[in-house]
């Protein structure tokens, strides 16, 4: 029966199976590319580096700062804390304060965050807790602002004063 189906089978036929297995591996391979290009990120610039809470807060924080001091948005903390002990893992560092203040010579002197809603997830209660009690323990102060509370400037002044003084007098104990 097998000797009778290859003698039937012509050279146009082998031709035409030929031609539908490389379409075949053709549209595998097609395929394939596909899905691990669609596995790929896709990277783009953001609008700008603040929102538009973020931005608001920052003119005013700028405003209210002497313009001795310089203020920088999105601080890691591990670009102005470090740690010795605990183990060797610092990714409890690896998080982002909403702003930094720093001194002429870029001495940190303290750190403010920019509160929302979403400070109000459990898993943002546990960063925001975290964050203190790093900074606590590192001697830096941190202000937070509520964005719920609004934006007043006096309450906002005698805060950044505030913290100023303590970050100025941790500065000069170290």
């Amino acid at each position: 029966m097998i000797n009778n189906l290859l003698t039937t089978v012509t050279q146009e036929d082998i031709i035409k199976i030929a031609i539908a297995v490389g379409v075949l591996a053709l549209i595998l391979i097609i395929a394939r590319y596909l899905y691990k290009k669609s596995k790929e990120p896709n990277y783009f610039v953001k609008d700008r580096l603040l929102t538009d809470t973020e931005l608001a807060y920052y003119n005013v924080i700028r405003e209210l700062i002497d313009s001795r001091f310089i203020i920088l948005p999105q601080i890691n903390l591990a670009s102005v804390l470090d740690k010795k002990g605990g183990g060797n893992f610092r990714t409890e560092l690896f998080r982002n304060i909403d702003f930094g203040v720093f001194d002429g010579e870029l001495h940190p002197i303290f750190l403010i965050e920019i509160n929302d809603n979403t400070h109000l997830r459990k898993d943002r209660k546990e960063r925001d807790k975290r964050v203190n009690k790093i900074c606590k323990k590192a001697g830096i102060p941190l202000v937070t602002f509520w964005v719920r509370d609004g934006i007043n400037e006096s309450e906002m002044y005698r805060e950044l004063k505030n913290a100023l003084n303590r970050g100025l007098k941790e500065l000069y104990d170290r």
